[in-house]
């Protein structure tokens, strides 16, 4: 290999390598896959004895003249949510770039919005219930355009 360039094998090596992380992150990381992953097999196998000895959850999944609608419905929500998601990508490093600028600290900055996600989406959940998914829908959005005019400001003087 030239002078300053890696070798195939060195590039594999890297990628399969553990991230260098703190130990307290990666041992985190590690408990919650574990948990996420039992989860998930718990959940495999509690579907397949439905499957097996009839579903007893009394829920209703969609056969027949039904399918066809709900197929259509799973494909729209999808094709939402999938470009939704993109554009939150897309803002992501935006934002980072915006934040940098501005000398903030990030990681306090991201662990922040997902403890404050964690903590209050059971509350806000109830009130979502309460007053309905189209008027919080309607809120989020107007607090979302406040949110994105405020970016543009450097300073706001109390």
């Amino acid at each position: 290999w030239h002078a300053g360039q890696t070798s195939p094998a060195t590039k594999v090596n890297t990628m399969l390598s553990l991230p260098d992380w703190p130990a307290w992150a990666l041992n985190t990381f590690i408990g919650l896959a574990t948990f996420t992953s039992c989860i998930g097999f718990l959940q495999m196998v509690r579907d397949s004895r439905d499957q097996i000895g009839g579903s007893s959850s009394g829920e209703v999944k969609p056969s027949g003249s039904t399918l066809p609608a709900f197929r259509a419905f799973q494909r729209q929500y999808l094709t939402v949510y999938a470009i939704i998601m993109m554009a939150d990508w897309f803002q992501g490093t935006n934002m980072y770039t915006l934040y940098m600028s501005y000398g903030v600290n990030i990681s306090a900055l991201f662990l922040t919005g997902f403890l404050s996600g964690a903590i209050f989406a059971g509350p806000i959940g109830i009130y979502i219930d309460k007053y309905g998914r189209r008027l919080s829908c309607i809120v989020y959005l107007v607090l979302e355009i406040i949110i994105n005019i405020c970016e543009h400001f450097n300073n706001f003087p109390v």
